[in-house]
């Protein structure tokens, strides 16, 4: 996959995956606990981490210069909660992916239930981190440094 030149651009296409990955997770906990594809799911265990890293490292090159270019202390609050919030969505990534890792190798040792309620917890905490981060971005004049957007 090419990124584009432009940082934010970058991270709205990173952005577009990760939204992409969760309607897979959302697939996946509607078909519990039946009719689970494992090819699906070592799909989206194999590109859940990776995702996440490039996502977290697009912030940190394309949003986060900008938060700390404001000089606002709201946003330098902000931008501590974001970084401490990078670090537990890879933990939780890891888990996911192991989880559903063993679902697909049919090695599962949660219960359906269980399993669903992971993926929902996971995939609605993304959708949340995504929509707040745009709205940050839209909140946050551009600056010379981001090549405009």
């Amino acid at each position: 996959m090419t990124l584009p030149n432009r940082p934010i651009e970058a991270l709205e296409q990173s952005y577009a995956e990760l939204l992409a990955l969760c309607d897979g997770l959302e697939e996946v906990a509607d078909t519990l606990p039946h009719d689970v594809s494992p090819r699906i799911c070592l799909t989206l265990a194999a590109g859940l981490e990776p995702l996440i890293a490039q996502m977290h490292g697009l912030e940190e090159e394309a949003l986060f210069p900008l938060l700390e270019a404001s000089q606002s202390p709201q946003l330098s609050q902000t931008l501590a909660r974001l970084r401490h919030e990078n670090l537990a969505d890879q933990s939780t990534a890891a888990e996911v992916s192991e989880a559903l890792h063993d679902l697909g190798t049919g090695r599962s040792a949660l219960s359906p239930d269980a399993m669903g309620y992971l993926l929902r917890s996971f995939f609605e905490s993304m959708r949340r981190h995504v929509q707040s981060e745009r709205e940050l971005i839209a909140m946050v004049p551009p600056t010379a440094s981001d090549g405009g957007r």
